[in-house]
């Protein structure tokens, strides 16, 4: 299998969906600035007409991630006919918790699904033409793309729980470890399942025993934690411009705003263009200030980190020191890792 090649429908997905991760980060981000007075409220991000609006649509944005990224991976590989194929994959993918990773799982199975279907309708006679094109391509094809989907959704979802229960059994040990491990989740797959498990359980630690709401030092790790990743690849972009393309360096800019606004899909193209480079350093990165934060006893009082929120962090020196650190160590770790790697094309 050409490794190029493979890369290439990968950076399909990527270049399409990304414009709906900036668009769709940033109104929602905007949303939570905007309704910053009432950050402590239960309908912080849509208190005001406004801040509904742009929270809304921006969600809706966001949820064209997994359908678009798929769907143009399988457009790459098979080309027209696989577009529904990956599109409805991806959907499946976000709908069955298998998130990123089953998105791209997703437009790989779809696009060779049409490669393969191609192949066996060759020999039709021209007569036929029309229904692979109005049929089989669109009915087999989505039929197999569907059951291939279902599996892949069945093998995550058991994962998932053992990761909550993972988490669950560490509430009660080192603050300090389980911070860092909020952070890796958070980094590993980049808004997939490992990071909505870990958000989810941060946010958990909310609620109090009987129902009250109450600061915690976990959910603080959470919040910060995701702000290095995309921040991370921001700043190296910034940095060390010829070590990522042009669409990279341009993206930047993106990536400041959702790093900031807790938002770690901002660096899923930078992890995509070098995952054995850019992977490992968000995970050690957010690792750090995860851990940090338990350390340095910060807590936080909403369901959701970025500077948005910072007037609901208990010590926001700490709170900022601890993104710092982490943000640098992650940069760094970049730097090491791909000072030896050829410059990109200008």
């Amino acid at each position: 299998m050409n490794t190029k090649k493979l890369y290439n429908n990968l950076m399909s997905g990527v270049s399409h969906f990304l414009p709906f991760v900036i668009g769709g980060g940033i109104l929602t981000a905007a949303a939570y600035l905007l309704d910053f007075a009432n950050a402590s409220a239960a309908t912080f991000g849509s208190s005001t007409p406004l801040c509904a609006w742009l929270l809304e649509v921006g969600g809706i944005a966001m949820g064209f991630m997994f359908p678009i990224m798929a769907g143009y991976i399988a457009f790459a590989i098979g080309d027209r006919p696989a577009l529904l194929l990956g599109i409805v994959g991806g959907q499946m993918a976000a709908n069955g918790g298998s998130g990123f990773l089953g998105a791209i799982a997703a437009g790989f199975l779809s696009g060779y699904i049409i490669v393969l279907l191609k192949k066996l309708c060759a020999n039709f006679p021209r007569s036929l033409e029309g229904i692979k094109t109005l049929l089989i391509f669109p009915i087999v094809g989505l039929l197999l793309a569907a059951a291939g989907m279902e599996c892949i959704n069945f093998v995550v979802s058991p994962i998932n729980q053992g990761l909550t229960n993972f988490l669950q059994g560490l509430s009660g040990s080192n603050a300090a470890v389980l911070g860092a491990i909020i952070g890796v989740m958070l980094a590993l797959d980049l808004g997939g399942p490992i990071n909505k498990t870990a958000y989810l359980f941060s946010v958990a630690t909310l609620t109090a025993a009987d129902g009250s709401p109450v600061p915690s030092v976990i959910m603080a790790a959470c919040g910060c934690s995701a702000m290095v990743v995309s921040t991370s690849c921001a700043v190296a972009a910034t940095l060390f411009p010829k070590k990522f393309n042009e669409s990279l360096r341009a993206a930047k800019i993106g990536a400041y705003i959702m790093g900031l606004s807790f938002f770690v899909e901002g660096a899923i193209p930078y992890v995509m263009s070098k995952p054995k480079q850019i992977l490992p350093a968000l995970c050690i990165g957010a690792g750090v200030t995860g851990a940090l934060i338990p350390i340095f006893g910060v807590t936080l009082s909403a369901p959701i980190g970025g500077l948005e929120t910072l007037p609901l962090v208990s010590n926001i020196p700490m709170y900022l020191l601890a993104f710092v650190i982490g943000t640098a160590v992650a940069v760094a770790i970049i730097w090491l890792l791909t000072r030896n790697q050829p410059d990109e094309e200008e």
